[in-house]
């Protein structure tokens, strides 16, 4: 019986395992990229850290809190924040009280051309000096024309008391100072005599003096502030207090207007607690009716490359005292004469300006891949062992991996101020990182020069 099998014969097609090949391949290496560990990397940018503290503290300012000497209606000569010369007049007391139509004659007086003056040039030296940066000019403004314009009633008021009553009791003031109308019964306060009940006292209260109004003898007609220094009493934590134990003068900012200063400093430790105390020659009478004000201080503050501190790691490196560097007499650059024993036993001497990475106070920080453990760091054929120095010690420099070439290079960093999440690093240092460098965002993740693309 005839066998109707056929028989086939099984031929390699070169074109479907070189295929079968390819597709393994790009199989693995993508698993594999799949699988191992991303490399995150981060551009350097420019940034800056504040580390500040938000305080309430207490004003206390040379004041003096003047009684009135007779009863009547009184009115004042005096704006609140103005300045009074010895002897001068401060205040009327009146035994009638205004009248209707004396009242209505005065809000229809017009105003003498000086006071028209004043106001013009008020705002004409606004105008001139005003910038969108600093907008709390405004505010300066709005108060001078407001003491301006009390000031310029009251005495409108004063001439309708006088020409409508029998002129009334005309008081002058025993001595100098700055006006104010306010009191609280804290104008004794001393830094010595703050506590933590002062600062926190639930139970204060501000009185004020307004005019047109009727006033008893002995009662409190005005306030008296001697002089233009005031301090503020803040109180401190432990943590605070140590951040400060150096500092003689702080930057402040003073919240309710947002007016940037700076202010004389220093630490007091009081009977139940410990105390900064900022002294000031500024801003006494924008805030004169105030005892309890809201500042900000700032501790610290840092400009430059802002990296995150993820990045950062410590490199070794040989240090050569800095007396060893020199200058060389044709190509005039600077660097060391390293001399190290060759093959043959015979002592040799170049010249090096590559791999010096920093210098501090005392040492040149050089690279371990310039230099090598036992050479000599000297002077030519001196002979002079003195003259020589052996390179051995190491230290320590942090820095982060550049990839701007695609692979890991180490580059230094000097640390200006540093928190749990970012540093803030100087800017145009050799061997350095620059604005818009990439760097590796943790550099545990990575070796140097390890290719990440």
């Amino acid at each position: 019986m005839e066998d109707n099998r056929k028989s086939f014969k099984f031929q390699l097609n070169i074109g479907f395992i070189v295929f079968i090949i390819l597709f393994v391949y790009l199989t693995i290496t993508i698993v594999a990229n799949l699988m191992k560990d991303r490399i995150s990397v981060c551009r350097v940018e420019e940034g800056q850290i504040v580390n500040s503290a938000s305080f309430t503290g207490v004003c206390i300012r040379d004041e003096e809190v003047i009684n009135a000497s007779g009863n009547g209606y009184i009115n004042f000569y005096v704006g609140e924040g103005d300045k009074v010369a010895s002897a001068g007049n401060i205040y009327l007391l009146s035994s009638n009280p205004p009248q209707n139509n004396s009242t209505q004659d005065s809000e229809n007086r017009t105003f003498s051309a000086s006071a028209y003056s004043d106001i013009r040039d008020q705002i004409t030296v606004f105008s001139k000096n005003y910038t969108d940066s600093q907008f709390s000019q405004v505010y300066s403004l709005s108060y001078n024309l407001q003491s301006l314009s009390t000031e310029m009633v009251s005495n409108a008021k004063i001439q309708d008391y006088q020409a409508n009553t029998s002129g009334g009791q005309v008081i002058q003031t025993s001595g100098s100072g700055i006006v104010s109308y306010s009191y609280d019964g804290y104008e004794n306060l001393s830094v010595e005599t703050v506590t933590k009940e002062v600062l926190t006292d639930s139970t204060y209260e501000q009185h004020q003096v307004n005019p047109y109004t009727y006033i008893e003898s002995g009662q409190p007609a005005y306030k008296l502030v001697h002089n233009h220094q005031w301090e503020i009493v803040i109180p401190l934590t432990s943590e605070q207090a140590a951040q400060l134990t150096d500092v003689s003068s702080v930057n402040l900012t003073f919240k309710k207007d947002n007016i940037e200063t700076v202010s004389d400093f220093y630490i007091f430790q009081g009977s139940d607690g410990t105390y900064g105390v900022l002294t000031l020659n500024d801003y006494m009478v924008r805030y004169i009716s105030e005892r309890y004000i809201d500042i900000e201080i700032i501790f610290e503050e840092a400009h430059g490359l802002k990296i995150p501190t993820s990045a950062l790691l410590t490199k070794d490196f040989y240090q050569i005292p800095i007396e060893y560097l020199i200058q060389d007499n044709r190509s005039y650059e600077e660097g060391f004469y390293c001399e190290r024993t060759n093959e043959n036993g015979e002592t040799v001497a170049d010249f090096r300006t590559t791999g010096i990475y920093y210098k501090d106070e005392n040492y040149f920080y050089v690279s371990m891949d310039d230099f090598s453990l036992g050479d000599y760091i000297g002077k030519v054929n001196t002979g002079n062992e003195d003259e020589r120095f052996r390179i051995g010690a190491t230290g320590q420099l942090p820095g982060v991996y550049n990839v701007n070439k695609g692979y890991t290079q180490f580059e230094i960093v000097q640390i200006l101020h540093k928190n749990s999440d970012y540093c803030i690093v100087t800017e145009n240092l050799n061997y350095s990182v620059a604005l818009y460098d990439n760097i590796v965002l943790n550099s545990e993740t990575v070796s140097e020069n390890q290719i990440v693309y």
